[in-house]
């Protein structure tokens, strides 16, 4: 079976936290980082092909410094739509017993926590991993209290993996990047809004489809990233309830409205020199525009 609408996988992690690792080692190559060295905004995809289906699964990365912020943007209304479309939360962090890390993984793990009960309740229909990546490939296993990591990630509703860790344990389960895998492949991906039902309102990416049933452009790298920047030009404008003194100035709105604009318009002029050619081409090209703006 072929999933042609597959919902998303979102790994969440700094380039030094090895989300980029796991990134290659899932799908064979990895994007480049920002200039700015950061992770948040990349996009990718994994072609998965398993004995019962097959689905091209879009990654998106993000980065998240500090959770209080992250999770006041994600609860607002706007992410709604964001959220659902995940399919898979990866949380990647440095492999460490260090009580900062600890601190600081519980906080972020129960910001994703509070995010998912706000948009989709407690029993999100979704993978969630937290994935304890080591700064070498020869970390032994034995140096982590795995019990301990276990009971923090359990508690948000995290599986915990180590990913040091190779072959299975004790209880003949995988373990490490095998687990990953595994875990990954066994999820529900079909979307939804697979038959062309979704809302209108959807993240302000129909204009781009003009086939309700279109598997080529509309399901893209282009989309995926115009999503992501649509969200997060969303939940950078302040509420209407805000203070006088909390608003941003006409030229902040402007240009954001302006940056948007800009976004779309260009990916509407790919779409229509890139009609007719082969999809691989059509990908190709949405993926340079976008990149290119990205740059800018």
């Amino acid at each position: 079976m072929e999933i042609r609408n597959s919902r998303r996988i979102l790994i969440i992690g700094s380039a030094q936290s090895g989300a980029l690792r796991v990134v290659q080692d899932l799908t064979g190559t990895a994007p480049s980082l920002n200039e700015d060295g950061s992770t948040a905004g990349l996009t990718h995809e994994w072609d998965i092909e398993t004995a019962y289906y097959t689905a091209k699964v879009p990654i998106w990365m993000d980065e998240v410094r500090s959770a209080e912020e992250w999770k006041t943007e994600f609860r607002r209304p706007e992410a709604k739509e964001v959220v659902e479309a995940i399919g898979a939360w990866v949380y990647c962090f440095e492999r460490s017993s260090d009580s900062n890390t600890i601190t600081n993984v519980k906080a972020i793990l129960a910001a994703i926590q509070d995010v998912l009960e706000e948009h989709v309740g407690y029993a999100a229909n979704a993978v969630m991993l937290a994935v304890a990546v080591p700064r070498s490939h020869i970390a032994t296993s034995q140096d982590i209290d795995h019990g301990e990591w276990e009971d923090v990630c359990l508690e948000h509703g995290f599986e915990f993996i180590d990913y040091a860790r190779e072959g299975a344990n004790e209880f003949r389960e995988e373990t490490g990047f095998a687990r990953l895998k595994e875990a990954l492949e066994a999820n529900e991906w079909e979307s939804t809004a697979a038959d062309g039902e979704e809302d209108e309102a959807d993240l302000d990416i129909h204009g781009l489809d003009d086939d309700e049933h279109s598997t080529g452009f509309a399901r893209d790298e282009a989309e995926m990233t115009a999503e992501l920047f649509g969200m997060k030009a969303a939940l950078a404008d302040h509420d209407h309830d805000a203070e006088p003194d909390d608003f941003m100035s006409l030229n902040e709105q402007a240009g954001q409205v302006d940056d948007l604009d800009r976004l779309m318009g260009r990916l509407l002029a790919v779409k229509e020199q890139s009609a007719g050619l082969p999809e691989s081409e059509r990908k190709r090209l949405a993926a340079k525009a976008v990149k290119e703006l990205m740059r800018e």
